[in-house]
């Protein structure tokens, strides 16, 4: 019952203490009548050893695995202001079917350069026994990435396991791309889209203003 509990934990990203709750407890007590309850050490325990489990199963079924393509991109916490870097695993299985999986979401301490960021890479494909079997890895066009790719590209080569010698390894993120282009285009009319943004919020800060707005229209 204990992992069962756990694997809801995790799964809708509950809090530990959500199972000491009076609430949750009373009904968990009525449907099962040999209910015990858990407190947020022990669930949190619990959530490491389904984890741990789940890194073991992932890791077998990567033996099998000739190539990945990674993602891999920088986040930063509002209210910690702590930056985070995630990197997530793609490949084809037998089936044909695109499978992904979150490899590593770890703490990255300043100044964000491409070497650190290379190490950081480097060291989640090392402890997932994947370093040999990179295919390409997207990231966005921050000159720190270019650093990392390099780095990472020239580790890579020494091994000449890159497929079509590393010509497709680095992918720029088309996404960031866009929304490049559509920021620089954003720009050209600030002023048009800052007074629609502040009559918009004039219109809508009282029931009269949006009346007479009606009228008008």
């Amino acid at each position: 019952m204990r992992a069962a509990v756990a694997h809801w934990v995790l799964m809708h990203e509950h809090p530990f203490n959500i199972l000491e709750e009076e609430g949750f407890n009373f009904m968990m007590k009525l449907g099962l009548a040999n209910w015990q309850k858990i407190s947020r050490n022990t669930s949190k325990a619990d959530c490491v050893v389904v984890y741990e489990l789940e890194k073991k199963e992932l890791k077998n079924l990567l033996k099998n695995v000739n190539k990945v393509s990674l993602t891999t991109d920088l986040w930063k916490s509002k209210n910690q202001k702590i930056e985070y870097m995630v990197i997530t695993e793609h490949w084809i299985d037998s089936s044909w079917k695109l499978q992904k999986r979150v490899l590593s979401f770890i703490h990255i301490s300043p100044p964000q350069r491409g070497v650190e960021n290379s190490d950081a890479i480097f060291k989640c494909l090392k402890e997932w026994g994947i370093e040999n079997k990179i295919f390409t890895i997207l990231v966005d066009n921050a000159s720190n990435n270019d650093v990392a790719i390099k780095l990472l590209k020239d580790t890579f080569s020494m091994s000449k396991n890159l497929m079509c010698a590393g010509k497709l390894f680095h992918v720029r993120c088309c996404a960031h791309i866009l929304n490049l282009m559509a920021q620089d285009g954003l720009n050209q009319i600030v002023d048009i889209t800052d007074n629609i943004r502040e009559s918009v919020e004039f219109v809508n800060r009282s029931d009269g203003r949006l009346l007479l707005f009606a009228d008008i229209v």
